[in-house]
């Protein structure tokens, strides 16, 4: 380690152990992590500097203390405890961890707290609050991971990083995710869910300022949202990720709800290091190779600093068809449904839409294409199929699964610089750099026809054997082939700033620069029209025969006969949807731990101000967005405005927004051993107003053993772009119809709503730290969350049950439009603020270092418990609970009322999530063992006798091994790195979602085993 230049101030030399004060969420490294560390001999508090520098650590200690103590040198690998204590060595100090990443250096001798604490103290690091060196310190529980912590996990995606901590929830952007077709966000993208109340509710940073959204949406309570892609940051080029577990918005800005997920790159590199990952699954051709660099140098005499580092990524994916609960969409019998479910038909998702298709007539009225060799002929049209009355049975549906990519293919690249420069001894300017770039790739099944988009087939259409217009209700044409669907994302950042110290203030302004963009291409998709077009072609060497059926050897899957590829080629497209996101933030804050003095204590204190603006583009395909609709070519009648068979329409949309803010943030020594913050922000929206939140926080340590903290924090959130300018978003999902008796795909039209308000929310924290020893750590953390105004929209399920209801009384839900026949047509929706929502929650923690001959030991537990998450119905939720409960037989109590009521364990949210780990390290040698526990939950999309179906917890066990080999000619080190995930090949809990499991809560890799190593010179 180059230690910087003398002549810095002592000042100077704290302000630059922060990237960026602007929201310095601080490292709470663990104790256990080894540094590599080389100071010179130099004074003590020179020395825990150097530490807290290269550690990322806080370290608590009095200066004048230490003026006159001389440290030893300290070279070499040490946790920060050990060295800590070398450069104690010749003083009567001691150190005592007092919570995570939090160390204060003492007098030894018993009854000297009193007159360590009157003398003024020094902080290094600042946790939750932007004072350098607040003394209200480690008042908010922080989850903070290593980057030895990193590593352990054996992630190789911001995906499967997020996944290994207990508080972070439901990943709802996933790469499994296929329900929402081209009007999901596709392609290499992970959400951040802290706390698990949604995503949107985290704020996300990279070196403490806010990252851009990823430009894709999807649906969450049914309305768009958008998050952070945290597949944006290289795993490895990591130092370190901190993750505050509690209400920020008054302090670092809205979409802190929850808390703040800040990400630290490694920036103060003075060696060079290359990695080479590989893993791959048992089973599947499911693999992931990595490749990464970084390099760090100095020059003008140490005044000018420059990192560089770089990541390649690559995946090969997975297939359905490669795991048995994913092979099929037909689990009604798989052997780990519980006995009381098997047989279920809501496990059945076999596909209504089947190229042994459906179709109306005068004459025949409702009828389906089946196989002749079925014998239920009733009207031949060839030796091989023939039409049987009404709709397909359920032994024809179509099984989509062997068609289906379970997890796509990609290619990542990152990169990232960053530089500082000292103009002088209290000023320096700092710049950073970031590109991201993937390509996903996965095919899926041909579409079938939504119901808008029944059309008409002449009489004289070459292949019509009724010699009568016949119209199509439901087709799936898969001679056309399966769809190949490519996602491209890039991301770059920009930022540059500088800072530096006037008397006792610190200063830092920055400004930045961040775009999103990702295009999704869907190839080979049926424009619907033409498709229509080809069909009443009256030349048989032109016309598509939709006649042809399915494969009769396998009719749940495959093709039989095919048309003639010229014929498909006329009416196939590429529909593409480019996406775009856009932030630029300038920023300007000072703080100084002695602002001024009150009652002869130092008060501390920060400001700032901001100005940021955010833009959102979401340009469709003409053919998507309504600008070329699909019109019956025989009867002239308007169908869908969607002109792409299958896929629901959404406008093209765009909007922006600038917010001014301003916050200022106290930090109050109320007693010597009872500390707090007081903060309050101010922000401006230019669309939808502006707020004013409170946060107040609260640290007592009665003993040196013993914390106890607590904080209240209001907190707002602001709809998002997408929520305030979309306009007539159709979405068509299957529903269960009451009225008819019946389940088939429904329209409902969605809109955004400018008069939308802001969410607001309040949250309430407690907790307790007991740190017995510097060994030995145990926390214990209450919340508490309650939100007002959430976003959404009545779910198109509890409208039909809502109609049911009204008709069985005589009247009926004016938002549901049906047909003459009673079927619906559409549902109208808009977004609208709901009614209040309560979290609740509790998270443990438990830490533990055995030192012996035979090695050292650290042992580690993470708990996070959900107790609460109850949404409160509305009006026409509570009416329809209520007479489902009163066993009214117009809403059957086997038709779930969803997103209302009591949420905990629905679908997701269970209430247990927690790891443990052992570590065990022994001169070269390192051994981590790690366990994984996911909470049982249920799913109420499958239901028998009024109860939901169980998904039992999941516990999955991992194991690294590590050597680290001597220098040699050339490398300074080499370490071996060999790994496995999930050892006991646990397969997910089976369910009824689209691959068989929910892959917001588990994962499908099985058993990984995997193999890194990394050189340094």
């Amino acid at each position: 380690m180059t230690t910087r230049s003398p002549k810095l101030s002592y000042l100077v030399r704290c302000t630059l152990l922060a990237l960026g004060t602007s929201l310095a969420v601080p490292s709470m490294a663990a104790a256990d992590t080894t540094h590599t560390i080389d100071i010179p001999a130099q004074s003590a508090a020179s020395s825990l500097l150097e530490i807290a520098e290269e550690a990322n650590v806080q370290i608590v200690f009095s200066p004048e203390a230490l003026q006159a103590i001389n440290a030893p040198a300290v070279a070499g690998e040490y946790t920060v405890l050990e060295a800590i204590r070398l450069s104690l060595a010749n003083s009567n100090l001691e150190v005592v961890q007092q919570s995570e990443g939090i160390f204060v250096v003492r007098a030894r001798a018993e009854g000297s707290s009193e007159a360590a604490a009157s003398r003024k103290v020094e902080r290094i690091r600042v946790v939750g609050s932007n004072i350098r060196g607040a003394r209200s310190a480690g008042a908010l529980p922080v989850t903070a991971l290593s980057e030895e912590d990193i590593i352990n996990t054996g992630a190789m995606s911001g995906d499967e990083l997020l996944r290994a901590i207990p508080q972070i929830g439901d990943v709802a952007f996933n790469n499994e995710r296929v329900i929402g077709g081209v009007n999901d966000a596709r392609g290499d993208v992970s959400s951040i869910n802290l706390r698990g109340i949604g995503t949107g509710y985290t704020l996300t940073t990279l070196n403490g300022r806010r990252l851009v959204l990823h430009p894709g949406t999807q649906t969450e309570n049914y309305v768009p949202v958008a998050t952070v892609n945290a597949n944006t940051l290289p795993v490895r080029g990591l130092a370190r990720l901190d993750v505050l577990r509690d209400g920020a918005a008054a302090v670092y800005g809205s979409d802190a709800i929850a808390g703040v997920v800040n990400y630290v790159l490694k920036d103060d590199v003075d060696s060079s290091e290359v990695s080479l990952s590989h893993g791959s699954t048992d089973g599947t051709s499911f693999s992931q190779t990595t490749l990464n660099g970084l390099t760090g140098l100095r020059f003008n005499n140490g005044r000018t600093y420059v990192s560089l580092s770089g990541a390649y990524y690559k995946r090969n994916g997975m297939m359905a068809s490669e795991r048995d609960y994913s092979a099929s969409l037909d689990r009604r019998f798989h052997p780990d449904i519980p006995e009381e479910f098997q047989g279920n038909t809501s496990l059945d998702n076999r596909l209504l839409g089947s190229p042994w298709s459906i179709f109306t007539s005068d004459s025949m009225g409702q009828f389906h294409l089946e196989p002749t060799a079925h014998g239920n002929c009733e009207v031949a049209i060839d030796d091989v199929v023939c039409a049987v009355s009404g709709s397909i049975p359920r032994d024809l549906r179509y099984d989509a699964a062997p068609d289906r990519s379970m997890t796509s293919d990609v290619e990542r690249l990152n990169a990232f610089a960053y530089l500082t420069h000292e103009l002088d001894a209290t000023t320096e300017i700092f710049a950073e750099a970031l590109w991201y770039s993937a390509e996903a790739e996965r095919i899926r099944e041909q579409n079938h026809n939504l119901t808008a988009q029944r059309f008409v087939v002449s009489a004289d259409a070459a292949y019509n054997p009724f010699g009568e217009d016949v119209k199509i209700r439901n087709v799936r044409p898969v001679d056309v082939g399966q769809r190949r669907i490519v996602v491209d994302d890039y991301s770059y950042r920009l930022l540059t700033g500088v800072r530096g110290m006037l008397q006792h203030w610190d200063w830092e302004t920055a400004a930045l620069y961040s775009v999103a963009n990702t295009l999704d291409t869907d190839y080979n998709r049926i424009r619907a029209d033409k498709f229509q077009d080809a069909i009443n072609q009256t030349d048989p060497n032109l016309a598509y025969n939709i006649f042809i059926g399915g494969n009769p050897l396998n009719v749940n899957n495959g093709v039989g006969r095919r048309n003639p590829q010229s014929v498909i080629d006329t009416f196939t497209v590429d529909v593409t949807r480019e996406s775009e996101t856009e932030l630029a933030l300038w920023d300007f804050k000072i703080s100084s731990p002695e602002a001024f003095r009150v009652f002869d204590r130092d008060i501390g204190m920060a400001a700032g101000v901001e100005y940021r603006y955010e833009s959102y583009k979401d340009i469709r395909d003409p053919l998507l967005s309504g600008a070329v609709p699909q019109v019956d070519g025989v009867t002239g009648e308007p169908l869908s405005t969607s002109n792409v068979l299958g896929s629901s329409s959404t406008p093209s949309a765009s909007g922006d927004r600038s917010v001014v803010s301003a916050f200022v943030e106290l930090d109050v020594p109320l007693h010597t051993s009872l500390d707090m913050q007081l903060a309050a922000r101010y922000e401006n929206f230019s669309d939808v107003g502006s707020v004013v939140k409170p946060k107040v926080a609260l640290s007592w340590i009665p003993h040196d053993m013993v914390q106890f903290r607590a904080a209240y924090a209001e907190g707002f959130r602001a709809p998002n772009l997408p929520q305030v300018v979309e306009e007539g978003v159709s979405r068509s999902n299957t529903r269960t119809d009451p009225v008819t008796d019946s389940r088939y795909g429904v329209t409902e039209i969605r809109g955004g709503n400018d008069q939308l308000k802001p969410e607001d929310s309040t949250h309430i924290s407690y907790g307790v730290v007991f740190a017995p020893t510097s060994d030995l750590m145990f926390t214990l953390d209450w919340w508490d969350i309650e939100q007002e105004g959430i976003v959404g929209v009545l779910h198109s399920q509890t409208h039909l049950l809502y109609d049911a209801l009204l008709r069985s009384q005589g009247s009926q839900n004016d938002a549901v439009v049906r047909d003459d026949e009673g079927f619906v047509l559409y549902i109208e929706n808009q977004y609208s603020n709901l009614n209040p929502r309560k979290i609740q929650g509790m998270d443990a923690s438990a830490r533990y270092t055995i030192r012996t001959d035979m090695g050292r030991f650290d042992v580690k537990a993470n708990v996070a418990r959900l107790t609460k998450f109850e949404q409160t119905p509305d009006a026409r939720s509570a009416l329809v609970l209520a007479a489902q409960a009163e066993g009214n037989p117009a809403v059957p109590d086997d038709i779930a009322v969803l997103g209302a009521g009591d949420l905990l364990g629905m679908n997701g949210n269970p209430e247990w999530r927690a790891t443990t780990s052992v570590n065990w390290r022994l001169n070269q040698w390192s051994v981590h063992a790690r366990m994984k526990y996911v909470g049982s939950f249920e799913s109420s999309w499958v239901r028998s006798n009024g109860k939901n179906l169980p998904v039992p917890s999941w516990t999955t066990y991992d194991l690294l091994a590590s050597y680290e080999l001597s220098s040699n000619s050339w490398a300074d080190s080499t370490r071996l790195r060999l790994g496995v995930r999930n050892l006991a090949d646990k397969k997910p809990p089976v369910n009824s979602g689209s691959f068989g499991y929910i892959s917001d809560v588990h994962s499908n890799r099985g058993r990984y085993v995997y193999a890194d190593v990394t050189f340094r010179f």
